[in-house]
């Protein structure tokens, strides 16, 4: 399970849950570098470190199978009253108001 006590925490936790991800799909680094186009050094920082540029880790993401995900990251929150159909059948602001 992964902590939301800060955002560099997180960080080191998905580097390490990536590595044992690549380590359970049998990739050594070098491998990882080349199916990614990331190179071994950047990886090893992520795994080591958690950190990353957004477009490495979502090539490392496709990689190691794990793009899904991704697509529900910023999902809307589920619907589960008539309120919440009808707040999502208005119009979505182009700015927040906070």
């Amino acid at each position: 399970m992964i902590s939301l006590d800060s955002p560099s925490h997180l960080q080191k936790q998905l580097g390490q849950k990536a590595k044992v991800l690549r380590l359970h799909q049998g990739y050594k680094r070098t491998t990882l570098s080349e199916k990614s186009g990331v190179s071994p050094e950047t990886i090893r920082n992520f795994e080591q470190h958690g950190q990353i540029n957004l477009e490495n880790f979502i090539k490392i993401t496709f990689s190691l199978d794990e793009s899904k995900k991704l697509t529900t990251l910023f999902d809307l929150p589920e619907i589960t009253s008539i309120s919440d159909i009808e707040k999502q059948q208005r119009f979505l602001p182009k700015r927040g108001k906070r």
